[in-house]
């Protein structure tokens, strides 16, 4: 069965008098910390910058021709001269026109293009987030039913707090010795190649090890 992550005050006000009653076993985990230290986790995050870098490269072709058409537009501008004979001056009015109309669908084509792409990268990213997450959950199931937990608390849950502008720890005091983080961990990450370093591979996605 899956084991509930419990993350709001009044649930855990329920699961603490459940406790008294029943004497359940609850124990913590920290989700973030365990998404974060998830070996597969950067080798999704090294594909999505790959795939990142990629669309960005694209993105720069296209404004170069944008720049490009923009600097031939200025060309056609500077040709004209009050000296010019009706027939040279339309002729020079009528290539404006097809390079403005080429610059102002080659400026289009990229915003579009720019939008397809947001959007297919979000997807793409909550998609593997999911899947992801999927696995934590799985670990978090194998590891509580190992050790006879009945209820799993996230440790690094926050709760809003607009009053003040800023998130609070929905558990500001949670014992230790309860934490199955560790435990998790370790089952997540048994696959991992060997020599594998959660903070070094945060330093070489992002120069400086992620903050809890």
């Amino acid at each position: 069965m899956k084991f509930p992550i419990i993350s709001t005050a009044i649930v855990t006000l329920a699961a603490l008098t459940a406790t008294a009653q029943a004497e359940l076993k609850i124990v913590t985990v920290n989700v973030q910390e365990l998404y974060t230290k998830f070996y597969k986790r950067f080798d999704t995050e090294t594909t999505l910058q790959k795939h990142l870098a990629e669309v960005k490269a694209d993105i720069k072709t296209r404004e170069d021709k944008i720049r490009a058409l923009q600097a031939d537009l200025k060309k056609i501008q500077d040709k004209y001269d009050s000296s010019l004979s009706d027939s040279a001056v339309a002729k020079l009015r009528e290539q404006y026109q097809a390079k403005a109309n080429e610059l102002k669908a080659a400026d289009q084509e990229m915003k579009d293009f720019v939008q397809r792409r947001e959007v297919a990268f979000r997807e793409m990213r909550n998609s593997e987030m999911r899947l992801l997450m999927e696995e934590v959950q799985t670990a978090i199931n194998t590891v509580a039913d190992q050790s006879a937990s009945d209820i799993v608390i996230d440790a690094g849950a926050i709760s809003p707090q607009p009053q003040i502008g800023i998130g609070t720890r929905v558990f500001p005091f949670l014992k230790k010795d309860i934490d199955l983080t560790p435990e998790v961990l370790k089952q997540l990450n048994a696959g991992a190649p060997q020599g594998f370093d959660p903070d070094a591979e945060l330093k070489r996605l992002y120069g400086t090890p992620e903050t809890k």
